[in-house]
């Protein structure tokens, strides 16, 4: 039997405090069927605990993505948006223009 080469580093994990997901939790906060992710284990993030699976957040936000469909229209509406105008920058001011700032508080009387 060959396993796969485990990281000690889970670089996509953000995760504060533990909170893992066995198969059924995760089915039920991505929507899906338990069958759907145990079909689809090998290619999906997760952690082996033993012969145990389990599912962080950050583990379930990638699944999320991994599976999430697009339309062709809304993609080129994505593209092709235009830039927000900005505003023209305004002349830089002369040093004659600029005053300075005044005392940032009273200065307590030296005795």
């Amino acid at each position: 039997m060959k396993t796969a080469v485990r990281r000690q580093e889970r670089p996509h994990c953000t995760c504060v405090e533990v909170r893992n997901y066995d198969y059924d939790a995760a089915a039920q906060k991505l929507g899906c069927k338990k069958r759907f992710l145990q079909d689809r284990i090998s290619r999906l993030p997760h952690q082996r605990l033993g012969e145990s699976v389990a599912f962080c957040d950050c583990d379930l936000r990638i699944v999320q993505r991994m599976f999430t469909v697009i339309p062709d229209e809304i993609w080129e509406q994505l593209l092709n948006q235009q830039p927000a105008e900005t505003p023209a920058p305004t002349a830089p001011r002369s040093l004659h223009s600029i005053k300075p700032a005044g005392a940032s508080r009273p200065r307590a009387a030296v005795v």
